[in-house]
């Protein structure tokens, strides 16, 4: 379930539990023990970051003033628990297959060439090889999907967040913007920075099919150098290693 708690239903907000990682939200009523709604997070600084927020955003209230009952403005909506995504299914059936291959090349004593062929081609080579090759592909059909009936809309940025730590870490960024239909919309990713930008996306596909201004030709000139110049070769080196494996299997 999910619950839509109103700014002007809180009394105010206090931060307690081990560690400060517990936020309560007491609501307001004219009757003594308002009710309360706990927000937990892993978070400290999260939770104390959100308390001043919600503190700022308060409206100022007088003791004698009389105080609706802010459970009464609290909306509940069920939320779909969704299912397995089926990518992760398809790595979960394929990470599954790896190890039985593995154990049935060690249980039928293929040798030492064909087990290592194995345990090293497929993870080191052939599945970043794959890999490289999905994604030039997705992103080449992305661009030229934009190229062809992108829409250009303008975009608000909400907020910045770092993805990674030390030197790997990245700045992304969430734009905010409204499709033709009139809905609102997200985007996330490390394009962008500015407060505004131009956001093109497909009409037919609004939250998967997005990017950050017009220049596209960068993009299809990534897929294009990603599929064929880096992945395709990985793949066909992966499978010429994993192919004494399979014939020792199946010998």
């Amino acid at each position: 379930m999910r619950r839509r708690i109103p700014v002007a239903a809180i009394e105010r907000v206090d931060v307690s539990g081990r560690a400060g990682r517990e936020l309560i939200v007491v609501l307001t009523s004219a009757l003594p023990g308002p009710a309360t709604h706990c927000l937990v997070s892993r978070s400290a600084p999260a939770v104390h970051e959100f308390a001043e927020a919600l503190r700022r955003a308060l409206p100022v209230r007088d003791a004698d003033e009389p105080r609706r009952d802010g459970a009464a403005r609290v909306t509940v909506e069920p939320v779909e628990r969704p299912g397995p995504e089926p990518r992760n299914v398809a790595l979960g059936v394929l990470g599954v297959l790896y190890v039985l291959v593995a154990a049935a090349l060690v249980a039928r004593g293929a040798g030492e060439r064909a087990t290592v062929s194995w345990a090293v081609g497929v993870p080191s080579v052939l599945a970043p090889g794959v890999a490289a090759v999905v994604a030039g592909l997705r992103t080449l059909r992305d661009t030229v999907v934009l190229r062809a009936r992108g829409i250009a809309v303008e975009g608000r940025l909400e907020f910045s967040y770092d993805v990674g730590t030390g030197e790997d870490a990245a700045t992304h960024h969430v734009y905010s913007y409204v499709d033709a239909r009139g809905e609102r919309r997200e985007r996330s990713g490390p394009e962008g920075g500015p407060s505004e930008v131009e956001i093109v996306y497909d009409p037919e596909d609004p939250d998967g099919t997005t990017t950050v201004g017009r220049a596209t030709v960068g993009q299809l000139i990534g897929a294009l150098s990603l599929a064929p110049v880096l992945g395709l070769p990985m793949t066909l080196l992966g499978l010429s290693l994993v192919g004494p494996a399979m014939a020792a299997l199946f010998d």
